[in-house]
């Protein structure tokens, strides 16, 4: 059976709704922290336009250290702007099993804007696959990260 066209056009509508609040006011522009996980080290955030954000983390795991500059692009998909879900990707570079290394990651995550405290709290996901030198992959790269909010 085809669904008809107005239960796929108000489906459409529904879904355009839930994921495009814009994020005029996300509650912060620059934050900065540890991540913990199978990759563990300092990050910082910062929006440049309203759900835009680019993260520069100094990463260490079981493979070496990696620094990895990031594009993440933020939904506030429950309409509270304390919770948002980002995806995006971007490159990395540094030593992978003693050697120098490039290669290109993604990540997905959310997190939580603390009200009283200028806190950030957030899950992520990012796997990642080496392109020069060595051929390699971690796709199970999950961590935790809080951050300090502030403005500049």
């Amino acid at each position: 059976m085809i669904p008809s066209k107005k239960v796929i056009f108000t489906g459409l509508i529904v879904l355009f709704f839930l994921f495009s609040d814009a994020l005029n006011g996300q509650g912060y522009n620059h934050s900065a922290g540890i991540r913990a996980g199978f990759s563990s080290g300092i990050v910082y955030k910062g929006f440049f336009r309203n759900n835009n954000a680019g993260s520069v983390e100094a990463l260490y795991n079981r493979n070496g250290l990696s620094i990895s500059v990031l594009y993440q692009y933020h939904i506030a998909p429950f309409y509270n702007k304390r919770w948002l879900v980002y995806f995006g990707g971007g490159a990395f570079s540094g030593k992978w099993e003693e050697l120098f290394s490039l290669g290109i990651t993604a990540t997905t995550g959310i997190e939580y804007i603390m009200r009283d405290l200028p806190l950030v709290f957030s899950f992520d996901w990012k796997p990642m696959f080496n392109i020069i030198r060595i051929t390699g992959y971690e796709y199970l790269d999950f961590g935790l990260s809080i951050r300090y909010r502030f403005e500049l």
